[in-house]
């Protein structure tokens, strides 16, 4: 590989840049593009789409079988909304079920948390787990992701980066390379944009940028190896 490619840790529009890998979200029953060793996939049950309690154990039955293709690496977007979700009660029963296939599968977990916060970090710690929970979108207040940070979480940012003064861009500058990653979402955009509007905020080159999101991808995707891509 002749230089170091941008990751789109999170997108739903599928997209093939040259110097990007992507991972796209795909909805449980939902098939794959073809497999070019760059556009890997994350599959769940979004809050916003739960239906009966036996049409989410037939989805979720739909996520498992998903992740036993290579090219699935993560798990979700799942989590809590308290605004847009259905019953919250089963909305937990749901991620946590995410949470224990992330652990079997061996794929860490991309996170949708909205007004849920403490809910999440209560799973955590209820769990315990090995693989990594990335909170998709952030947004957080500095407080929050101070304490996020102590408790292993990573982090992914998008659009708010462009928001002056917000949550985001106060968490995205306190945090270190470590613990990041970018993503366009729903955006119909290329994410080298995020990383240059991210690489400003840093004040960093944004090839040391690339190195380092590089650097945690391959750390947290074990399928990741040499030639592959």
């Amino acid at each position: 590989m002749s230089s170091i490619p941008y990751i789109n840790i999170h997108t739903h529009p599928l997209h093939k840049e040259a110097d990007s890998i992507t991972v796209q979200n795909i909805f449980p029953g939902d098939g794959f593009a073809a497999f070019s060793g760059r556009n890997f996939y994350s599959v769940g049950l979004h809050p916003w789409h739960l239906g009966t309690k036996n049409q989410n154990n037939e989805a979720m039955q739909m996520v498992e079988e998903a992740l036993e293709f290579d090219h699935v690496i993560f798990v979700g977007e799942a989590g809590l909304d308290k605004i847009n979700g259905g019953d919250f009660i089963e909305q937990q029963r749901v991620f946590e079920a995410h949470a224990v296939m992330a652990e079997e599968y061996e794929c860490p977990l991309i996170i949708h948390c909205v007004k849920a916060m403490n809910e999440v970090v209560e799973l955590r710690n209820k769990m315990n787990p090995v693989l990594p929970w990335i909170m998709h979108g952030y947004n957080g207040s500095l407080e929050f992701t101070k304490q996020l940070e102590e408790k292993g979480f990573l982090f992914s940012f998008g659009k708010n980066l462009f928001r002056e003064n917000s949550k985001a861009v106060k968490s995205f500058k306190y945090l270190p390379l470590n613990k990041i990653f970018f993503e366009t979402d729903e955006l119909d955009s290329d994410v080298d944009a995020i990383y240059e509007q991210a690489a400003s905020l840093k004040e960093l080159p944004i090839e040391k940028l690339k190195e380092a999101v590089w650097k945690n991808f391959n750390q947290i995707e074990n399928s990741l190896i040499p030639g592959r891509i």
